[in-house]
């Protein structure tokens, strides 16, 4: 009697649902290289909040493959003769995934909120007199004087991407996260599905209305193909591989150069390099604690780094991998030779000498183990401080625990550090602007490792303000040459790394970050 009365209310819920259907629902599943326990995409320059953010979220431009800002949310836009007011109109029938319309005042609230965050953000609103909603549709920005990249920064393709979210979301100070996670974009966040650290899961935004042009780069159609998409967090990148190969996911972000030889033809899987420019690989020391503090130290360390040795090692294979020790990326329009020390370890030794350092104290490295290419860095920058006499305290960690590691100023016995290493996306380090490692006005303004220089700073609101890209090239040299010759940040080699993916996956998107829209089964 219980049982049949259990599948009578069965019948009856399942009348009240409606049609059951036959179709199974199409899930896409994705290994990123770390998952991020972050969600808030204007609080940290993660790869992985980024790359969901490009799902959840919507920007008001977006750039394409020729570094052009292209409308994504706006409908038109207009810019006064004087160049001083901007007034950008929505696209109609834009939706927060919570049903409700984006209005202006959305979005006005949420450039503020990425700008606090941001280093483009910050130059622009440096230039900005008022930016308000004038109605729920239009939103005027009024500069104090012309700045010629108003449009680039507000389709920055980069960490942190200026996406928008709905005003009392966005009204949340940039010092601390978001509480909830609603956005316009193709794909709708399931808190309700989310485990922290192990899988974060998207459903398919049925209100979602993608622009009609091609995807290009952020630019275009974002068309939601697949119903679902999950992102799996992994150990390690021979777990993922394995797991593609038996089918368990369809797609990983990154596969070390060693694990190639697996994708064969009996694989069922391919792997290929999807962003020509691909990623700058980094070494920030800290720039408040001691040794690095001295100039004298940190142009030392300058010296001794032979960037043959992490071109050769952060790849897994040296043909993915070049010793540029450009900026702002070799291939990019301000690539430049300017600066740049060259290898000699002799001088380094003579420079510490001369500065007088204390050896006796071991540097503390963080480490971050569950990232290949990170990792590696690491390693060779250990034994180049050996070489030079250092003692080093290697502390490994994960990458999560590295993003909040990494943000101690306090003293070295206090938690703090002496010298780490990350990778960027080469776009994001792209111009004197966007690259964030260049800000040189120490805490909280810079990024960690807080340098203070303000001579760079003023070169950087120098080419802010540069009246053409000739005279805007010029002032990037300098800057270069004036970051190497303060050690603001080390650039150690520009690399790229294949993704893969199950051979049923079409519209893979070429692009400098991992977008997951466009993507079927066949």
């Amino acid at each position: 009697m219980i049982r049949r009365s259990w599948k009578l209310a069965a019948v009856a819920a399942a009348a009240l649902l409606g049609p059951v259907s036959v179709q199974a629902q199409s899930t896409l599943k994705v290994a990123p290289e770390t998952l991020s326990r972050v969600l808030d995409p204007h609080f940290t320059t993660s790869f992985t909040t980024r790359d969901l953010g490009y799902l959840i979220y919507d920007t008001l431009f977006a750039v394409d493959d020729k570094f052009e800002p292209k409308p994504q949310m706006v409908e038109s836009y207009a810019i006064s003769g004087d160049k001083l007011t901007y007034s950008f109109v929505l696209r109609p029938g834009l939706k927060w995934h919570d049903g409700q319309p984006v209005t202006a005042a959305d979005c006005v609230a949420s450039i503020q909120r990425w700008a606090s965050r941001d280093s483009m953000g910050q130059t622009l609103t440096r230039f900005t007199a008022s930016l308000e909603a004038t109605d729920a549709n239009t939103i005027k920005l009024v500069l104090k004087e012309p700045y010629g990249l108003v449009l680039d920064s507000l389709a920055k393709i980069g960490a942190p991407v200026p996406f928008m979210m709905p005003e009392r979301i966005a009204k949340t100070p940039g010092s601390e996260q978001v509480k909830e996670i609603v956005g316009s974009g193709p794909y709708r966040f399931r808190a309700d599905l989310h485990e922290p650290g192990v899988k974060i899961v998207l459903d398919k935004f049925a209100d979602y209305k993608p622009r009609s042009e091609p995807p290009n780069w952020a630019s275009g159609g974002k068309i939601a193909k697949m119903d679902r998409v999950e992102m799996l967090g992994m150990p390690d990148a021979q777990t993922q591989v394995s797991a593609l190969i038996r089918g368990e996911v369809d797609y990983l972000e990154r596969v070390p150069a060693d694990l190639l030889p697996l994708f064969d033809a009996k694989s069922g899987a391919k792997a290929e390099v999807v962003s020509k420019f691909g990623f700058q690989a980094i070494m920030r020391m800290n720039h408040l604690q001691p040794p690095f503090d001295n100039l004298k130290v940190r142009q030392a360390i300058a010296r001794a780094v032979d960037r043959s040795m992490y071109a050769a090692v952060v790849a897994g294979d040296p043909k993915f991998a070049t010793d540029c020790a450009a900026m702002f990326g070799c291939g990019m329009p301000y690539e430049s030779k300017d600066g740049i020390p060259s290898f000699d370890m002799a001088a380094a030794k003579a420079m510490l000498k001369e500065a007088n350092v204390d050896m006796s104290k071991p540097l503390v490295m963080l480490h971050v183990a569950n990232a290949p290419g990170i990792a590696a860095l690491g390693n060779v920058t250990r034994q180049v401080l050996v070489d030079l006499g250092f003692k080093v305290d290697m502390v490994s960690m994960d990458f999560q625990t590295f993003a909040t590691r990494r943000l101690n100023t306090g003293a070295v016995d206090k938690g703090g550090w002496n010298l780490a290493h990350t990778t960027n996306s080469v776009p994001d380090q792209g111009n004197p602007l966007s690259n964030p490692f260049l800000v040189a006005s120490g805490p909280p303004a810079s990024a960690w490792g807080w340098p203070t220089d303000p001579k760079t700073d003023e070169l950087r609101l120098k080419f802010a303000t540069a009246p053409g890209e000739a005279t805007r090239k010029t002032i990037a040299n300098e800057i270069q040459a004036r970051a190497y010759e303060q050690v603001l940040y080390l650039p150690l080699a520009q690399f790229t790394t294949p993704s893969a993916w199950r051979n049923n996956l079409e519209g893979v998107l070429k692009s400098p970050v991992m977008l997951l829209y466009n993507i079927e089964k066949k």
